[in-house]
């Protein structure tokens, strides 16, 4: 039994220690330390492009076009100029991945898969932009 009290005492005591050690570390500027590789420092820039229409497949048929709103969440002011230079090319790369996507459909599938649209959009801006400029596709149905 005073065996275990001892183990118990050494491993709070250790815990103690090591707890007061980490909060008496700061960064050079004195303040706490820095969690960007947590969180974005500044507030999110967005460029919204013109809608885009996709086509929407039933069965191998076409059914209709559905019209989406799409917008990019930027890191900074001088990313939405750069997104803004290559809009043409930006658009021309999405309509190609959402034509793609409506050939991919499963055919059992009754409405569009935004999750799955977010994420092949946001590659596409990534090959055509680089990485760690565009950091989320935002879509929204317009129809």
């Amino acid at each position: 039994m005073a065996i275990i009290l001892v183990v118990l005492l050494l491993v709070l005591g250790g815990g103690g220690y090591f707890g007061w050690q980490q909060m008496g570390e700061t960064s050079a500027d004195g303040g706490e330390e820095s969690q960007a590789g947590f969180f974005f420092d500044d507030e999110p820039r967005f460029v919204e492009l013109d809608l885009l229409t996709a086509p929407f497949l039933r069965g191998g048929k076409f059914v209709q076009y559905v019209v989406l709103v799409v917008n990019l969440e930027v890191v900074n002011d001088a990313a939405v100029d750069e997104v803004r230079a290559v809009m043409p090319r930006l658009r021309d790369a999405f309509v190609s991945e959402l034509h793609t996507l409506a050939t991919m459909r499963n055919p059992e599938q009754k409405m569009l898969n935004i999750k799955r649209i977010k994420s092949r959009l946001l590659a596409s801006a990534q090959k055509v932009m680089g990485g760690g400029i565009v950091r989320a596709v935002l879509v929204q149905l317009a129809q």
